[in-house]
């Protein structure tokens, strides 16, 4: 029985530790309401990374200009393609 017990604890560890939990980070000026790619022309100076979460939970918008909602998910596609194999 214990040696059951260790089995599954054994996969359960190996599994948890190829998951890979990202936040995706968007970038936000002190005076503006959108958020923005990191290389976006908008917001050259002045920004700070935070998580997408956070910034659509402090009211930010995406900004129009960089599409910056377009590139995270494009990002996350890749890095979930690069993950599978």
């Amino acid at each position: 029985m214990n040696l059951k017990k260790l089995l599954v604890a054994g996969i359960l560890f190996i599994a948890l530790g190829h998951t890979k939990i990202t936040a995706q980070t968007v970038y936000v000026t002190e005076s503006g309401k959108k958020y923005h790619a990191k290389n976006c022309s908008v917001a050259k100076t002045g920004k700070k990374g935070i998580s997408l979460k956070d910034a659509k939970k402090e009211g930010y918008e995406a900004c129009k200009i960089c599409k910056a909602d377009e590139i995270v998910m494009v990002e996350e596609k890749k890095k979930t393609s690069k993950s599978k194999k």
